[in-house]
């Protein structure tokens, strides 16, 4: 197995002992210094735990490239830097597929990530996180493409439906939150301000037919004063409204 790797030829001069204990009650096999006292080159080391590493070492280290599987099956296959998983690598961890950049042990930098249910990621993590511009498909069709915080969707980006409805704003711990615009297969266009993934504070909605309205909102629903306007009398009209209906005119 370990032959899978290609010699470090670093020049250092290495030898291959017989499988020696380690302190921590793990096995390894391969490549040491000429004096046995540091582990480098190719080798495999089986932990206690019965977990394996298979790869290159240096300095008494994983470092290079090489592949640690867990009992479980869970494995990183990658690059390494003192022990820890280190540049580009694949990981696949409880039924995800990692590939991409790593950083001490994280995915850090540009990745593409895929689950069990058909969801696809594909952008930056930073610390084991999705961070900044990134794009994820849900497996029901739905889609977002725009900045991610933190694992969550914040900041500009665009929501596609499964179901052809579109948002594309403002977004706060993956609600709909801050100015936005809003389209629906129909033809309606709702463009203003949302807050907790309703509409909220000023905003303006068309309806296919031409019909108009342009005022505030609350908790989802036209509230408070607004103006209408009419595509058949082609007249606009102030009134107020509340809980999504209007109460009366002001003309």
């Amino acid at each position: 197995m370990m032959q899978n790797y290609d010699p470090l030829n670093d020049g250092v001069e290495v030898k291959i002992f017989s499988p020696t204990k380690i302190d921590d009650n793990s096995y390894y096999y391969g490549e040491w210094t000429i004096d046995k006292k540091n582990r480098h080159g190719r080798g495999i080391q089986i932990y206690e735990n019965n977990s394996k590493y298979v790869g290159q070492w240096a300095n008494d280290m994983p470092n290079g490239l090489g592949k640690l599987e867990e009992n479980n099956g869970n494995y990183y296959e990658g690059t390494w830097v003192n022990g820890q998983a280190n540049g580009k690598g694949k990981i696949i961890q409880n039924g995800s597929v990692y590939e991409g950049e790593f950083k001490n042990d994280k995915q850090n930098g540009r990745g593409r990530e895929e689950w069990r249910d058909g969801a696809v990621y594909e952008g930056y993590y930073k610390d084991g996180l999705k961070s900044g511009e990134g794009k994820f498909t849900w497996g029901e069709g739905s889609c977002y493409i725009g900045n991610f915080e933190n694992n969550n969707i914040n900041g500009q980006g665009i929501y596609l439906f499964a179901d052809k409805r579109k948002y594309e704003g403002e977004w706060k711990d993956n609600k709909m939150d801050g100015h936005g615009k809003f389209e629906w297969p129909d033809g309606k266009v709702y463009e203003g301000e949302y807050k907790m993934d309703k509409k909220e504070g000023y905003g303006e909605f068309k309806w296919p037919d031409g019909r108009i309205y342009k005022g505030n909102w609350k908790n989802g629903k036209q509230h408070g004063d607004g103006e209408f306007y009419n595509p058949k009398k082609q007249q606009w009209k102030k009134g107020q409204w509340e809980n999504g209906k209007r109460i009366l005119w002001y003309d």
